[in-house]
């Protein structure tokens, strides 16, 4: 059956209104940066979780800063950092040091990690596969031999990845390595189970984008922990990193 000249329009309306609802669902909720800029135009925040309020001051200090600002650089808040375990040569309860500092972390920054299992992978330095897709986050424990930045009683190293986009700059990955001879001496000492969890919130506050301090108050004091949990200085630095806009 022939349509009709009106008939005709009609259904060409239709398709094309029914054409622009999908496409626009499908930018509005997409992770890129046509759908960042969408969200930000028709006030639909996106992320993954609510940001957070820092509940002190102090001092802290970021890696890395947006060029031209001091608006530090980070992970989107509105994608999961996905993140995968390396076991070997790690202490006897693992996973809930893991799990504590991730969620300490997480709670602190307004991030949401998503925990992908354990992996065979060692490579803490290159976090970056073929076609410049990012592999989930590594975390793992080895000694100097393996990882160099290990020597000279250096009990961790954690750091992320930094990809340019346009003119602004985020996190997309990155690696945290503890060494396997410090944490076996946590294990063995007296109140090593929360050293070994400081330890590991320390290293993650670097995934995330925070720098050494020179306050001992705070955890991000590079010459030993010396507290069991952040600072009023690093949860105001991480408040800030997880209150950047999506990227």
């Amino acid at each position: 059956m022939a349509l009709t000249p009106q008939r005709e329009r009609t259904v060409t309306i239709v398709s094309l209104v029914l054409t622009l609802v999908v496409l626009g669902g499908y930018v509005t909720f997409s992770d890129g940066p046509i759908g960042t800029a969408v969200r930000g135009v028709l006030g639909v925040d996106g992320r993954e979780r609510p940001a957070v309020e820092a509940d002190g001051t102090g001092e802290y200090a970021f890696l890395n800063e947006q060029p031209g600002s001091d608006e530090p650089v980070g992970f989107s808040p509105c994608r999961p950092i996905e993140y995968v375990v390396n076991p070997d040569h790690a202490p006897e309860g693992w996973q809930d040091y893991v799990e504590t500092a991730i969620e300490e972390v997480g709670d602190r920054t307004g991030l949401r990690f998503d925990y992908q299992g354990t992996t065979d992978d060692r490579d803490f330095a290159d976090r970056v596969g073929p076609g410049s897709r990012a592999r989930p986050a590594l975390i793992g424990w080895a000694d100097e031999d393996e990882v160099g930045d290990l020597a000279d009683d250096v009990a961790g190293v954690g750091g992320p990845t930094m990809v340019t986009i346009g003119r602004l700059r985020a996190y997309v990955t990155g690696s945290v390595v503890l060494d396997s001879d410090t944490t076996d001496r946590l294990a063995r000492s007296p109140g090593g189970e929360q050293m070994q969890v400081a330890l590991l919130m320390h290293e993650l506050g670097h995934l995330v984008g925070l720098d050494h301090v020179d306050d001992p108050d705070e955890l991000m004091y590079p010459r030993g922990i010396s507290r069991a949990g952040f600072g009023p200085g690093d949860r105001e630095g991480l408040a800030r990193l997880g209150a950047i806009d999506c990227r």
